[in-house]
């Protein structure tokens, strides 16, 4: 999935990072090329937050967060750096190539880049195509069962429900005077290609949901049949896979409800998307839902990078208590705070707030209870816990979930909760799940003992030497020079940012590029961020006498290194037993002297 660099300094060069910024925080010139405001990633009363216009980068001097424009989405949006390049990308109007080119032509990954644009767009004609449909057909039978179930327009148009005509071609006829092909309507989904060739329009005489990714990006339809008994028999007919549309990665409603969900710390998963819309029209706007699918690994780590806590809001009927075992056997691994938002009188969300409004809908959120009094509840259905085999058994099916719990003091509390409901010591719970345990180890050793170890990403402290040469390097060319001249690239760590950044800096004033190497070195936060190298990008320190500034910090910095060493040879030398590698050691330790 990797988007080329070219592509992606494209993008760079597209976003300014005040404007991108500014959509967020309000900023306020503060000197030439700098706006200072309230940072977005903590709470302040004094602004610290600052962004550079020249060098693109920002930081904040009270939680030490910064970067460029790329790294400032991945933080905000809480997504991943490929995710934050197809936002801005979007924002910027480029076309990103095809990520499955792989090396191949450069001309074939463009066209099919602009195949997969053309998706995009074809399915964002398609849904104002469905809006306009039902907007115009007030008396339609689509627009007949929104008011039914009252749902008002405005939520209607906020949520891009439309309608289907009740045609074969209607959308067909619509999408060539939009300039697309009937093979692209194929491949988008909203069209159908029978197996005698003839190509027809996917969604008829239903209404229809429209669906978008998570940056906002129109992939798909959900469409629900408005016949009691459909011809086809299915209640429910979404877009097939396709380039743009994979239902398993897809949460209904998330480009609506990312921001509540990170001011409320939490989200509502639901069933469907019409409890997805009583929820927010209840004033819990964080509510998301599969798509017409059980919740997928997938969708958990979506929801995983806006919140660690989340309520499960599925119908109280059996399958919806399965949903909800499924879905703790998802998310318990991922460390989250799982509970379940109990409908009273076994209705489900949409019709709790048809009945009760938003006071009923609020009570049932915070009535919430945690996944295990779900589990717990279900046992007597299961097992029989009047004998010791039958709660011997219950103890085993609670622990194939408890075991998936990671934090001491979470699993503590659940055992503590399990053995009083089985009416049996926390010991004997724990003596179980370290039986499961056992066995996951021994059936998983194999794959443990071929796996990688991972590598963890290290953590430098910098001395006031280095830090004092970042800043040297970044605010002055003729410094940055000097460090160049003076400082051998090899003396400093190359696989740290302000080791790059230094270096880099250094580089570009040896060759005369200076500006454009400083300016191109917030894209090193992108993979790592920095607090000590964002800082030193927005602060334009000045030095009275630059000469005897690098002088004095590359000789704090080679004496700090020759400290280190020393001190690592006398280690050695005082465990050394071989006289002829003493010997050696002692001369290098008296060289460094």
């Amino acid at each position: 999935m990797a988007i080329s660099k070219t592509v992606i300094e494209d993008i760079r060069a597209r976003c300014d990072i005040v404007d991108v910024v500014g959509s967020f925080v309000q900023l306020k010139r503060s000197g030439a090329s700098s706006y200072k405001g309230l940072c977005p990633f903590h709470n302040e009363k004094t602004p610290s937050f600052h962004v550079d216009t020249a060098r693109q980068s920002y930081h904040c001097f009270g939680c030490g967060k910064g970067g460029d424009v790329f790294r400032f989405m991945m933080e905000k949006e809480s997504v991943t750096f490929y995710d934050a390049v197809h936002m801005l990308a979007s924002r910027a109007g480029v076309i990103i190539p095809d990520e499955d080119s792989r090396g191949g032509d450069p001309e074939d990954a463009r066209q099919r880049a602009g195949a997969k644009e053309r998706l995009y767009r074809l399915n964002e004609a398609a849904s104002e195509f469905f809006c306009r449909f039902l907007r115009e057909h007030p008396d339609s039978e689509a627009a007949r069962y929104l008011r039914r179930r009252g749902i008002p327009d405005d939520v209607a148009k906020k949520f891009r429900i439309g309608a289907a005509p009740d045609s074969w071609d209607a959308f067909q006829r619509f999408s060539r005077t939009q300039g697309f092909t009937d093979e692209e309507g194929v491949t988008a989904g909203v069209l159908h290609r029978s197996e005698n060739g003839r190509v027809f329009d996917q969604f008829r005489n239903r209404l229809v949901f429209s669906i978008f990714n998570e940056i906002g990006r129109g992939v798909g339809f959900s469409a629900r049949s408005l016949e009691p008994k459909p011809q086809d028999g299915r209640k429910y007919v979404n877009t097939p896979e396709t380039p743009v549309f994979r239902k398993g990665m897809l949460l209904y409603a998330l480009p609506l409800a990312r921001e509540a969900i990170r001011q409320r710390g939490m989200v509502i998963l639901c069933e469907g998307q019409l409890d997805v819309i009583a929820f927010h029209r209840a004033g819990f706007e964080c509510a998301v839902a599969p798509l017409g699918t059980a919740f997928t690994p997938e969708q958990a780590r979506v929801l995983k990078r806006y919140t660690n806590h989340i309520c499960l809001a599925f119908d109280s009927d059996s399958a919806g208590q399965k949903a909800v075992l499924r879905a703790a056997e998802i998310l318990l691994p991922l460390s989250m705070e799982l509970k379940v938002i109990r409908i009273p009188g076994g209705k489900d969300p949409d019709e709790l707030f048809a009945s009760g409004g938003a006071e009923a809908v609020a009570g049932a959120v915070d009535d919430a209870v945690s996944w295990l009094k779900v589990v717990t509840g279900t046992l007597a259905e299961k097992f029989d816990l009047t004998t010791p085999v039958g709660k011997g058994e219950a103890a085993a099916f609670v622990g194939g979930f408890l075991k998936l719990v990671d934090n001491r003091v979470e699993l503590e509390s659940y055992v503590r909760e399990a053995a009083d409901y089985l009416r049996v010591s926390e010991a004997a719970i724990f003596a179980e799940l370290s039986s499961l345990r056992r066995q996951d180890r021994r059936r998983d050793e194999l794959r443990l003992s071929t796996a990688l170890p991972e590598k963890k990403p290290v953590q430098l402290q910098y001395p006031p030497a280095v830090l004092t040469l970042l800043e040297l390097a970044i605010n002055s060319s003729d410094a940055a020079r000097l460090i160049g001249e003076s400082l051998d690239p090899d003396e400093l760590p190359a696989d740290d940012p302000v080791a790059k950044a230094i270096n880099l800096a250094a580089a570009g004033a040896l060759n005369g590029e200076h500006e454009e190497a400083v300016r191109s070195l917030s894209s090193l936060l992108d993979e790592q961020p920095s607090p000590a190298l964002s800082k030193a990008l927005v602060s334009h320190t000045e030095y009275a006498d630059v000469e005897r500034a690098v002088t004095d910090s590359v000789r704090a910095l080679r004496a700090a290194r020759t400290k280190k060493l020393r001190g690592e040879l006398m280690e050695k030398l005082r465990s050394s037993g071989d006289p002829e590698e003493s010997s050696r050691l002692l001369a290098e330790i008296q060289k460094l002297r």
